[in-house]
């Protein structure tokens, strides 16, 4: 399929956030993270300032970058053979749970876009969790099914009814910016929850250092993968219009990870010397010296809510 960019005002693009035409073009690229052959474009609503990718690929095109090797079809925990990457991701993982529940200790928890089960094999220790997931890969919600015997929907979540008030808690870790029609699943979650019910939403930061550092190279753009980019300020708006208080939003995983995509994807576009220097950096950052050496820039991200990701923490109303 042979895509045409415009390089000025787009007035047939139609934005899924607040349904207004119109939009100019921000960048175009390639898929940096999986090195897939395709060119890709994000454009900027005119009217609610929402990014997204135009034209959008459908899903049976968009498929093919999810591979085997995709962060998000990782294997359990359990089965990771290095004792270090094993005890990196308990962390990981240990921190989002602890989050939920601050909100909730027990009940019904639906995980959207649950992958290989990351999210779920830790709420499924404490024991305390009646658990369900929506995948659409069918290789990732066979694998939860059978290693974790946790039922899985395979289907994107705009395709799936949701029962009304079932769930004490739906999550969306790295998911909402995937979605083909955020606003319709926003809606939807609304819906499904349980009165004073939560949803939790981790999303690329617009307003984060790396992606004024980077720019078209910062890892949250991800094209073709996310479909979506909101502002903080488009998000809140959207979620209180449907019908959330916002209980809290805070930066607190990825952030180490997802600077080291970003320096990987500027060095893609660099040669000679400053290419060179940027490789070496790159080594020195993924070395246990260089984690010490980044920490106090994680951690100053992380608290004045400057990292690469922010989760939400909604109740419905």
């Amino acid at each position: 399929m042979t895509i045409l960019y415009s390089t000025s005002f787009i007035p047939e693009a139609i934005c899924k956030i607040c349904n207004h035409t119109g939009a100019t073009p921000v960048f175009s690229g390639p898929d940096r993270l999986m090195c897939l052959p395709g060119v890709f474009q994000f454009v900027r609503c005119s009217y609610c300032g929402t990014f997204y990718q135009w034209p959008k690929l459908p899903w049976d095109e968009l498929q093919k970058y999810y591979q085997g090797d995709y962060d998000s079809y990782i294997s359990a925990l359990a089965d990771e053979p290095s004792r270090i990457r094993r005890w990196l991701r308990r962390r990981y993982t240990l921190k989002m749970r602890r989050f939920v529940e601050q909100f909730a200790q027990n009940g019904v928890l639906l995980d959207i876009g649950c992958g290989t089960g990351v999210f779920l094999e830790e709420m499924q220790m404490s024991g305390r969790w009646q658990l369900h997931g929506i995948e659409p890969t069918t290789t990732a919600a066979n694998y939860v099914r059978q290693r974790f015997g946790i039922p899985v929907i395979n289907s994107l979540v705009e395709q799936v009814s949701l029962p009304d008030c079932t769930f004490d808690v739906v999550t969306m870790w790295n998911v909402f910016e995937h979605l083909s029609d955020p606003k319709l699943v926003i809606q939807k979650v609304y819906h499904s929850l349980k009165p004073n019910g939560i949803a939790i939403i981790a999303v690329p930061n617009y307003e984060s250092l790396s992606r004024v550092i980077f720019g078209k190279y910062w890892c949250g753009w991800d094209l073709p993968r996310h479909l979506f980019i909101l502002p903080s300020t488009t998000l809140l708006e959207l979620v209180k219009r449907t019908g959330f208080t916002v209980r809290q939003h805070k930066c607190f995983i990825g952030t180490y990870a997802l600077l080291g995509h970003s320096l990987s994807f500027l060095q893609q576009d660099l040669t000679g010397s400053k290419q060179t220097a940027l490789s070496i950096l790159q080594k020195i950052y993924i070395s246990p010296i260089g984690r010490l050496l980044f920490y106090p820039l994680q951690y100053m991200t992380e608290q004045t809510g400057l990292a690469s990701i922010k989760v939400w923490a909604l109740q419905k109303t």
